[in-house]
């Protein structure tokens, strides 16, 4: 639910016509008592629409004259005040000469959060990861790293109020935060210790090849390959290689050429060498307290085009998360929940299958997100947006549609996205993303996330409500999907 901010004419003015003054960001969410900036911002965003305005009216806040549409909204990025005094947004408007409405908003200043305070461990204990979608970071406040199976056990080597460090080996570390894993009783896990790394299968069916090794323990991977995904590197943390041989079993070797293995400080790589001019949809790759399974999805046997093809459209947000909201007060949420509608016609006119994560104004997580896509056996996911910026950075400096993805082997799908977007819509480029966001980390299939256009401002929000401009949009999609099918 959006808190509006609203304030009629003020009946000391006489005014030739009612007008309102809508603040639509900042605002309050439920039960928050006051909004707040980072200190080290000297200015942020403010947007809204003037109801009953038009462009021949004045509008200010904090002094600086405020730019509106036909319709009366607006986007203005504004200098910060630093004291109580000047901590306020102050609206004016001002029609026919007469000083008609006024709307204050108030926002308080905070300082950065304090660094954790780390209690050394000696000697290391093993933590046990103990929830399915955990995931860990490069540092305290650093990326998005790796994305352990429960039960992966953790060398840890300090420990804070939130946040848990651990060795991976060779001197790397990582963070995982406290909720992810089981403090109750660190002292001993089983299988703890190094993982031995030991021999490996290799399969065929119709659908996949699969590599499976022989551990110890559950492992901790990471796994990283080129946009041709011609080789797999993968690198198993705290491993040590056991490795005798590697069974090439049936018709295997005709999809996968060679699996070469060595010992590094960190752990044991594997590098998974495709057969020549050999595709895959996706990979996966996991892990049980016995093996270590890495299968390689092949491409569907079908026409060039996407006849044949199952593609999952996730509309963002839905139910209580709202999403973007742009100064007209439109919501991210029902404008691609629209969008994905008009979108599914249009695969399905041109041969494909089609799932929505969402049919309705209801709420998912990322996980059940992602889960829809796997359950399916989809050939793309696309997640489906439309853009704001976060507090501090300015608004005027990004239009358009950008495209995200995460996996090297999504990028080619970003780029035909992209490119058939800007054709058929005209807007602006605003880029092409390598992004470390949930939607886009599945390995299973090519995952984009769209972000058609910027909702926060103005001009691009009446678009995004045109039911015509989001068919045009549609047709970019499709025409983009088509061209990466037919390569």
């Amino acid at each position: 639910m959006v808190l509006i901010l609203l304030i009629t004419s003020l009946s000391s003015f006489v005014a030739s016509r009612a007008a309102e003054i809508r603040l639509i960001y900042p605002r309050l969410e439920p039960g928050q008592e006051q909004f707040s900036y980072p200190q080290e911002l000297d200015s942020s965003f403010v947007l809204g629409q003037m109801v009953g305005a038009t462009p021949s009216d004045r509008a200010f806040c904090n002094g600086h004259s405020l730019e509106l549409a036909s319709d009366g909204a607006f986007l203005a990025f504004l200098p910060l005040g630093n004291t109580p005094e000047t901590s306020v947004w102050s609206f004016t408007l001002i029609i026919g000469g007469a000083d008609t409405s006024r709307l204050n908003f108030s926002y308080c200043r905070t300082t950065d959060t304090p660094e954790p305070v780390w209690s050394e461990v000696s000697p290391p204990v093993w933590y046990q990861v103990c929830e399915p979608y955990a995931h860990t970071r490069t540092c305290v406040g650093g990326s998005y790293h790796l994305f352990p199976e429960s039960g992966t056990p953790l060398k840890v080597v300090a420990v804070s109020e939130k946040w848990v460090r651990f060795a991976l080996g060779g001197g790397v570390e990582g963070v995982i935060e406290r909720r992810f894993v089981n403090t109750s009783s660190p002292a001993h896990v089983t299988g703890a210790g190094p993982v031995r790394l030991g021999n490996g299968l290799v399969t065929e069916t119709d659908h996949a090849v699969t590599v499976v090794f022989q551990t110890t323990r559950t492992a901790l991977w990471e796994v990283s390959t080129e946009s041709d995904a011609d080789e797999f590197q993968v690198l198993v943390y705290g491993g040590v290689a056991t490795v005798d041989r590697i069974h090439f079993a049936g018709r295997s070797r005709d999809f996968v050429n060679d699996i070469r293995w060595g010992q590094l400080p960190q752990g044991v790589s594997l590098l998974i060498e495709s057969a020549e001019d050999q595709r895959w949809n996706g990979y996966r790759a996991s892990a049980t307290d016995t093996t270590f399974t890495f299968t390689l999805w092949k491409l569907r046997e079908s026409k060039p085009g996407l006849k044949g093809k199952h593609v999952v459209l996730d509309p963002g947000h839905g139910g209580s998360a709202d999403g973007a909201i742009g100064p007209r007060g439109s919501k991210e949420k029902d404008i691609v929940l629209r969008w994905s509608q008009l979108l599914a016609e249009e695969l399905k006119s041109a041969g494909a299958a089609v799932t929505l994560t969402r049919v309705s104004d209801t709420g998912l997580s990322l996980p059940e997100r992602v889960e829809v896509g796997h359950n399916s056996g989809c050939d793309a996911f696309l997640s489906l947006h439309a853009n704001a910026l976060p507090d501090g950075q300015n608004p005027f400096a990004r239009r358009g549609c950008g495209v995200y993805y995460y996996q090297t082997t999504s990028r080619r799908l970003a780029e035909a996205v992209q490119d058939e977007i800007l054709s058929a819509t005209k807007l602006a480029d605003d880029g092409l993303y390598d992004a470390n966001f949930a939607v886009v980390r599945p390995t299973d299939f090519p995952a984009i996330l769209i972000e058609a256009a910027y909702l926060m401002r103005p001009d691009e929000e009446q678009l995004l409500m045109d039911e015509s401009f989001l068919k045009r949009l549609s047709r970019g999609v499709v025409k983009g999907l088509q061209e990466y099918y037919s390569e």
